[in-house]
């Protein structure tokens, strides 16, 4: 896995986790009192080919894979920057990190290359068919503008 794919990953990690977290549990694990996730409204499943548990292993499998990389691979430098900068809910660039930890820019730059590294080898496992998920940002973004594919 290269450091672009890595970096993709880890800025969509939210998505995947929210994606995890609204195509709800198992059907033979959910009770009557229990609220139904985003997802199971979206589409009835009968007439649909929409496969909601193989969505759910697909986005469990890389929320997993990155959180455990991220805690067990890098060290607590590397960690703290990968979290700021990708995983957190008010994410920050490297100059701000490093404001935040009083260090100097280079460094928490070289220590971000480092990690971006590190996991690259780790999250080796997730495919390319795994990654496919649509994010949303756009729709927060006032400038953007539909564009006709080529």
């Amino acid at each position: 896995m290269d450091n672009n794919t890595v970096t993709r990953l880890l800025t969509d990690f939210r998505s995947y986790k929210f994606a995890v977290m609204n195509l709800g549990q198992d059907e033979r694990e959910i009770s009557e009192s229990m609220i139904r996730p985003v997802y199971a409204e979206r589409v009835p499943l009968q007439i649909s080919r929409y496969d909601k548990k193989y969505d759910r292993e697909r986005y469990q499998r890389i929320v997993t894979m990155i959180e455990s990389a991220v805690e067990y691979v890098l060290n607590d430098d590397q960690r703290t920057i990968i979290m700021r900068k990708y995983m957190d809910r008010n994410t920050m660039n490297l100059s701000e990190i490093a404001d935040a930890l009083h260090k100097d820019r280079k460094t928490v730059s070289s220590h971000h290359k480092i990690a971006i590294n590190k996991l690259a080898k780790a999250l080796l496992p997730i495919g390319d068919e795994y990654m496919e998920i649509t994010n949303f940002d756009h729709m927060f973004d006032t400038n953007w503008r539909y564009k006709e594919p080529a």
